[in-house]
């Protein structure tokens, strides 16, 4: 008498259908709740950002009152790069800068390359802007002391742009300049080059041609907010026929 040996091999059961049409309707809701999200925060953005850009409009920080003792307030901005990859996007890109004297007399205001604006103001007493807070409005300086007095800045050939305010109390400096790459610093100071500076200053930015950027980010929001609500109704009406 032979025994023979049986093997028994488990069989897999399915996951019932009920249990694999719910974790359907829980992916799709949360799907559809990530773009609805997604979509309404984009097309807020796009809004906000075409009123505050579109139409060649610009933002800007307000006037506010600049005094120092010193001859000259100087604002560093940095390395520029890779300007020329949005041009296509939303135009030129600018910066504008106002200035006017509180006593009437004239002011000037210049962007020039830092290397060229350190030559100028060597041995000058000048105040270098070093964080800039705008509500509230404050402007925080460190002082580089100096005895030489700057020369006329109207007559240097360094400047890539530059304004001189008339000697009227109605008058004043304004410089709006095609922003470009490299090393740039703005230069507020009196137009003799005297110390003792006292005005109101104003500086913002504009993208000429954004609108179309904006009013593309607006549509790319509103279909994905459609495009999640319909997941999520999807979903939840899965969940009720269940």
């Amino acid at each position: 008498m032979s025994i023979t040996d049986t093997t028994t091999v488990p069989v897999s059961t399915p996951p019932p259908a009920g249990r694999a049409r719910t974790g359907g309707r829980i992916v799709a809701i949360v799907i559809g709740a990530v773009l609805a999200v997604s979509g309404f925060f984009t097309g807020i953005s796009g809004a906000a950002l075409l009123a505050v850009f579109g139409d060649g409009h610009a933002v800007a920080s307000g006037n506010h009152i600049v005094t120092t003792s010193s001859a000259a307030v100087v604002a560093d901005l940095g390395t520029i790069h890779t300007v020329d990859g949005f041009r296509f996007l939303t135009g030129q890109p600018t910066l504008q800068v106002t200035a006017q004297n509180l006593d009437g007399t004239a002011v000037f205001v210049g962007v020039g390359r830092t290397a060229d604006v350190e030559r100028y103001l060597d041995g000058v007493g000048i105040d270098r802007v070093t964080d800039v807070e705008t509500v509230p409005f404050r402007l925080d300086t460190t002082r580089d002391d100096g005895a030489a007095r700057a020369a006329a800045p109207d007559v240097q050939d360094f400047w890539v742009a530059a304004a001189q305010s008339g000697d009227d109390r109605a008058s004043r400096a304004e410089v709006t300049w095609p922003i470009q790459d490299g090393d740039f610093e703005i230069v507020v100071l009196n137009a003799d080059g005297s110390p003792g500076l006292l005005t109101t200053a104003s500086v913002g930015a504009g993208l000429p041609d954004s609108t179309g950027l904006w009013i593309l980010l607006i549509g790319v929001g509103s279909f994905l907010l459609v495009g999640g609500v319909s997941l999520i109704v999807v979903g939840a009406r899965r969940s009720r026929r269940q």
